[in-house]
C-alpha cells in the first residue's frame, strides 16, 4: 500500500483539533515530560552535528534536541503539526521543519542521530519496512538510532509498539546497546560504533 494512501489526514486533523494542537497532552503530562527525559538521558553524547526527528508533532521533543544538535531536521506529515512546530522553534535557526509523508520523502543524506518516536505504529507493514532500509542507509558512522514507541495497542491501526521494536531489533544491523522496558513504553538505541560512552570519553 502507498502510504500517501496509508496516511489518515483526517484522523490526524481530528487529533490536532483537541487541546489546542497538543492531543497527547505533551506538555501538561508528567508521563509525556518523563518519557522525554529518558530518551534524552540514553543518548550516548551530549551534542550532535546532525539529527533528524521522524514525526517531531508540535515540536514539543523537537525543542529539546535543538538544544544538542548542530542542525536538526524534523518531519511530520501534517500541516497543524507542521505549524505549530514551526511557531515553537522559529528561535533555533539550525532547525528545519519540513511537512513529509514518511517513508515517501524520507531524505537522502546521512544523520549522527535518528530520532523515531511514537510514529512507527501508524505505518502499514510494507511501509515500515521501507523506513527499517532506509535507516540502513541513513546513519553516520559513530551515529545512534533513538526509537520509542508506546507499548498498548491503538485502535485502527496494524501495528502496535512492541511489533514495532521487535523488527527493528529482528532487522537493524547496528550494534543495540540499550533498551528501557517501561510499563507503558519502550525505548530502545543502536549505535554504528563499537565504542561505549566511557571508551569514547577515554574512561577505558
Amino acid at each position: 500500500m502507498n502510504s500517501k494512501v496509508a496516511y489518515d489526514q483526517e484522523y490526524f486533523d481530528a487529533l490536532y483539533a483537541l487541546n489546542q494542537g497538543d492531543p497527547w497532552h505533551y506538555e501538561q503530562r508528567w508521563y509525556e515530560q518523563r518519557k522525554r527525559q529518558i530518551c534524552l538521558a540514553v543518548l550516548p553524547r551530549l551534542q550532535f552535528d546532525s539529527a533528524i526527528e521522524i514525526g517531531c508533532s508540535n515540536g514539543i521533543f523537537s525543542q529539546e534536541l535543538a538544544q544538542r544538535t548542530a542542525t536538526l531536521m524534523c518531519l511530520d506529515a501534517n500541516e497543524t503539526a507542521i505549524q505549530l512546530a514551526r511557531q515553537r522553534l522559529h528561535a533555533y535557526p539550525h532547525v528545519q521543519v519540513l511537512q513529509r509523508i514518511v517513508p515517501d520523502h524520507l531524505p537522502q543524506q546521512k544523520f549522527q542521530l535518528i530520532v523515531i518516536s511514537e510514529i512507527l505504529y501508524y505505518l502499514d507493514p510494507a511501509a515500515l519496512q521501507q523506513v527499517l532500509a532506509w535507516l540502513h542507509t541513513a546513519l553516520e558512522p559513530g551515529g545512534c538510532i533513538l526509537s520509542c514507541h508506546w507499548r498498548a495497542p491503538i485502535a485502527g491501526f496494524s501495528l502496535n509498539g512492541e511489533e514495532v521494536h521487535r523488527q527493528l531489533k529482528a532487522q537493524l544491523k547496528y550494534k543495540h546497546n540499550l533498551s528501557v522496558q517501561d510499563s507503558d513504553f519502550l525505548v530502545d538505541l543502536w549505535l554504528n560504533s563499537a565504542q561505549s560512552v566511557a571508551e569514547l570519553e577515554g574512561l577505558k
